[in-house]
């Protein structure tokens, strides 16, 4: 068993500590951890399969009872001062389920735990519904450290580094789910802009647009094709760069 102890709370000269013990094998309607989940529908590889660790080492946790037409956006908006999200995915009602559940995956232990204690003590709510948080029976590790995140910024020529141009470049080379997209500053002396883009996850996602941004950068054909000259120029002048994980702060 694991013990949490959440945030001490003073209240009229006392201290209130709060302990909570899971013991994450038996936690209600998690079965014994299996190699994959039996209602996995995406790919059979090994980066989807549970990992050889302990439960109380493993980031992935799975949510139950958030709002029937819960979207990314609502759900990530909801968590902060926890951690870095490694991955997140919303599955919408289907069959006799009248909510809808969540997978999210922590970058480390540590920030799985920093949430853990928030659903403890209640602060966790997405919309008008207080959901429920348990551990996933697929077990993904702590991922090491690094300034790699969900959230990609964008620096370049406005005739590349605009919401339309980027997405429809996205969506020709990887599936994603996006939280938001901000035009953080446009200068139209130099025709420049800066924009984010608050990716779902950041394995398959923001990671991927990294190397898609690269590549065009870079002038990789599988990037470029069907680009004209003065395009393929203005990519040459596009830089990105990691940004913070809003479900870091306040």
């Amino acid at each position: 068993m694991e013990r949490f102890t959440a945030l001490i709370a003073h209240r009229g000269g006392f201290a209130l500590e709060m302990e909570h013990w899971w013991d994450f094998h038996n936690l209600p309607r998690i079965p014994i951890k299996t190699k994959m989940s039996t209602n996995y529908q995406g790919a059979n590889h090994p980066a989807n399969e549970s990992q050889d660790i302990e439960a109380s080492a493993s980031c992935s946790i799975w949510v139950t009872g958030l709002p029937p037409n819960c979207t990314i956006k609502q759900l990530l908006s909801s968590i902060r001062s926890a951690g870095k999200i490694f991955s997140c995915n919303v599955n919408l009602p289907s069959g006799s389920n009248l909510t809808s559940a969540a997978k999210i995956v922590f970058w480390d232990r540590d920030s799985t735990n920093r949430f853990l204690n928030q659903y403890v003590w209640g602060t966790f709510r997405v919309g008008y519904y207080k959901p429920k948080v348990m551990l996933n029976r697929i077990l993904v590790a702590s991922q090491l450290p690094s300034t790699c995140s969900r959230v990609v910024r964008v620096v370049g020529p406005d005739a590349i580094v605009n919401e339309e141009y980027l997405r429809q470049y996205f969506e020709r080379h990887f599936f994603y789910d996006l939280e938001e997209y901000f035009l953080y500053h446009h200068e139209t002396d130099t025709s420049t802009s800066r924009v984010e883009f608050r990716f779902a996850s950041y394995r398959a996602q923001a990671a991927a647009a990294s190397v898609w941004l690269d590549r065009a950068r870079t002038g990789n054909e599988d990037a470029t094709a069907g680009m004209d000259e003065e395009e393929k120029r203005l990519w040459t002048q596009v830089r990105w760069f990691w940004g913070p994980d809003p479900c870091e702060g306040q």
